[in-house]
């Protein structure tokens, strides 16, 4: 679990626990500088295709749907999702915004998440609000894996 430095951190602080999972140390400081972050605003998404310069597989896609991010998970691929925060996601109550959430696992009825605004975790949603909260922002997701051979 590794929380956000700041309001819009989410991506990179996404990013370097996925990239942990991977086996690569890197900060999350230094992702945000890769990735161009601004405090207070945030990161688009698509930046985070640039995790392929540590020798990565990066699979950025919209509308992956549900079955996607089920046979990612089973292949233990990083799996990196946009939502837009809801009161049915964990410590959001009211607010919307435009976030990322380091998915870990997901069953019949819940996913099991990393959000980095929140100081604990891993959290869990209803399958249901998940699925809203991630068709909200195109169902963005980036799949990430070792290259074969590397």
């Amino acid at each position: 679990m590794q929380q956000q430095l700041a309001i819009g951190y989410c991506l990179p602080a996404c990013a370097e626990m996925a990239l942990f999972d991977l086996g690569v140390q890197t900060s999350q400081k230094e992702l945000g500088l890769l990735f161009m972050t601004r405090a207070g605003i945030g990161t688009p998404f698509s930046r985070i295709s640039l995790l392929a310069k540590f020798h990565l597989q990066v699979q950025v896609t919209e509308w992956a749907g549900e079955d996607s991010l089920r046979a990612a998970l089973s292949e233990n691929k990083a799996v990196i999702a946009a939502v837009l925060t809801s009161s049915g996601l964990s410590g959001w109550e009211d607010v919307e915004s435009q976030h990322t959430l380091y998915l870990t696992g997901m069953d019949d009825d819940c996913v099991i998440y990393h959000d980095p605004a929140l100081a604990y975790g891993p959290v869990t949603a209803s399958l249901g609000e998940f699925l809203l909260a991630w068709s909200e922002m195109a169902e963005q997701v980036a799949f990430i894996n070792r290259r074969s051979g590397v």
